[in-house]
């Protein structure tokens, strides 16, 4: 059987069999392949592209269009045999493409996001920023995401406008990490690819988001926080920084002529830091950095820690230990009882504390004489106790261990991240975070917070969407709304909405702010774009469009769950709710608002 044969028999085969077996595949070399027997086999399709194409969406067994490198778009009415290349609004490459009914979005190098609200026939195009895009997913009600480089954007919209959710720093090496309060925290990091990069984040909220900290282009290796906002930076060649304000702003000092690994504020004028490999050891600074004293002399410092303005603590390369009872003037050499690297040290009070790197210890009089412990990874970044008996380990690696008798066993109670190179981490409200690469920061609730959070409502239109949790009530003036625990609902009544949410800790959060939704208005039998018949139904409803297709029609619940999506073509098309139980539904067609209320007898 010759290819014209093949081809006239898959097509005058079941339709539903012939799409389930129609598949295509975008290859490197400007290729594009299409199969007609579920993948068995493939065969090269005739195309105008230059480029290869990176994404690739299909209406129907007909219709489809795929976009590429170097923006080129290309379209086809017949089953790919042929392909015409459309008219771009860029040039710079496109690697990814997501539909949603007439709606399409595609995004790339650059920022570029381009958009159609037409199948794809016609374009607009912006730009978000410089970084390049790779993936976006729009719910039917407008709300989506679009993620790059390090960027998060959102949109309420169906991608009409974009706002920053999140801005990351995409290529740093996050190192140590520092909380002033359970909100206020600072992460430090250097650039690993590509050039000097500012290498600072901070929250605001516990962790829960970061933005850049304006600190300048260095290798930033070491932060530090006090309550009241006071803090220091150090980094490359004895860089270092100043704040009062959490890193909102911050000061620039000369530094001593070494790497500051560590650093430890007292004051806004006082503070010690560490480093090495060349001039290795502690300088200590009275007057805000005008001047350093080089109060340690020797060792490659990786962390610092002080019970108290006095009583403190140093540890680094081949297991050197120092500490100091007058604030860092001077310092004693201690016998670890170890030559392993020390990444992190912790002191619950002036006599019992921890040293973990290549394994770790514990004293029980204030450093003089250390206990191994057992089970810690071989390259532990940071070791912290809430008390005598639990504490938490954190490997290179992102294993979180616990124990809770001190220190003498360990067990794993967050498994590892995929592709991750830890730097540092510790606990805040009953939250871990940890930092590490790329400018990754990972967070994993172990306890409930001291104040219950406050979850986040985003409204579109009548749309009311939260983040997924494993347990979610909505309230309409303060009572619970039956059947309404899905992240998202639709308004069906003017009114006060709030959501409360359960974590996988059973941790209850407080109420979310307010929405109020002032009008619910929505036709009963018809809207701009169809109108249905009967209704009510016993199972077989009609919709009659506007316009001819293609149409993505929703059928949603009551709260607005999608239950179903199907593509229509043509000016009617028939809906099926036999399946369905009685009640009330609402059929819309993405994209467009407001929906038809319909009861199912």
């Amino acid at each position: 059987m010759d290819a014209a044969d093949q081809r006239y028999h898959q097509r005058h085969r079941g339709p539903a069999l012939r799409e389930r077996q129609l598949g295509f595949a975008a290859a490197t070399g400007a290729i594009l392949l299409r199969t007609t027997d579920a993948g068995a086999n493939w065969t090269p399709l005739t195309t105008p592209i230059t480029y290869n194409m990176r994404g690739i969406h299909f209406f129907d067994a007909q219709n489809g269009i795929a976009v590429g490198l170097g923006g080129e778009i290309i379209r086809t009415t017949d089953g790919g045999d042929n392909w015409t290349l459309e008219p771009s609004p860029t040039t710079n490459s496109l690697l990814s493409l997501f539909v949603q009914g007439n709606v399409l979005i595609a995004m790339g190098n650059g920022g570029t996001v381009i958009r159609s609200t037409n199948g794809g026939v016609n374009w607009t195009a912006q730009t978000l920023d410089l970084q390049d895009l790779y993936s976006a997913w729009i719910d039917p009600s407008g709300i989506g995401l679009l993620t790059g480089k390090a960027r998060v954007y959102r949109t309420l919209n169906f991608g009409a406008t974009w706002t920053a959710v999140q801005i990351g720093t995409y290529h740093t090496m996050l190192n140590k990490v520092s909380f002033g309060t359970e909100q206020n925290g600072a992460s430090a990091g250097w650039q690993t690819m590509g050039g000097l990069e500012n290498g600072v984040v901070r929250t605001t909220d516990g962790g829960r988001s970061w933005s850049n900290a304006s600190a300048g282009n260095s290798q930033w290796l070491g932060v530090h926080l006090l309550a009241n906002g006071t803090g220091w930076l150090g980094g490359g060649v004895g860089a270092n920084k100043s704040t009062t304000d959490f890193f909102a702003t911050s000061v620039s000092h000369p530094g001593p002529d070494v790497a500051i690994r560590c650093t430890w504020a007292f004051d806004a004028t006082t503070a010690v830091v560490g480093g090495g490999y060349i001039n290795g050891g502690c300088y200590r600074t009275t007057n805000a950095g005008a001047t350093w004293e080089h109060t340690l002399d020797g060792g490659n410092i990786y962390d610092l820690w002080f019970v108290n303005d006095t009583l403190g603590f140093c540890g680094g390369e081949g297991g050197g230990l120092a500490r100091t009872h007058d604030g860092g003037i001077t310092w004693e050499w201690l016998d670890s009882g170890s030559n392993a690297d020390i990444y992190s040290i912790f002191f619950l009070n002036d006599t019992l504390g921890y040293f973990a790197g290549s394994g770790g210890a514990r004293t029980t009089d204030g450093g003089d004489t250390w206990t191994f412990l057992g089970n810690l990874p071989q390259y532990t970044m940071s070791i912290f106790f809430t008390d005598p008996d639990t504490g938490y380990a954190v490997s290179v690696s992102g294993y979180a261990l616990r124990t809770t008798n001190g220190g003498d066993d360990w067990t794993y109670v967050v498994p590892e991240p995929f592709d991750v190179l830890i730097g540092d981490a510790t606990l805040v409200d009953g939250a871990l975070i940890a930092v590490g690469r790329y400018g990754d920061v990972y967070r994993a609730a172990l306890q409930c917070p001291s104040t219950p959070q406050v979850p986040y409502v985003l409204q579109s239109g009548t749309t009311l969407s939260t983040a997924w949790r494993p347990q979610i009530q909505w309230y309409l003036e303060g009572i619970p709304i039956p059947n309404a625990t899905w992240p998202y609902i639709t308004a069906t009544e003017p009114g006060s909405y709030t959501v409360v949410v359960t974590d996988a800790l059973g941790c209850i959060s407080a109420p979310s702010v307010p929405v109020v939704v002032i009008s619910t208005a929505v036709e009963e039998q018809m809207n701009d774009a169809f109108a249905v018949f009967p209704n009510p139904t016993t199972g077989l409803l009609t919709l009659s469009f506007a316009k001819d297709g293609p149409h993505t029609v929703l059928l949603c619940d009551a709260q607005g769950r999608v239950l179903r999506n199907e593509r229509m073509s043509g000016a009617t098309a028939m809906f099926d709710l036999h399946e369905l139980p009685a009640g009330l539904y609402i059929v819309r067609e993405a994209g467009s608002a407001p929906g038809v209320r319909v009861v199912r007898e």
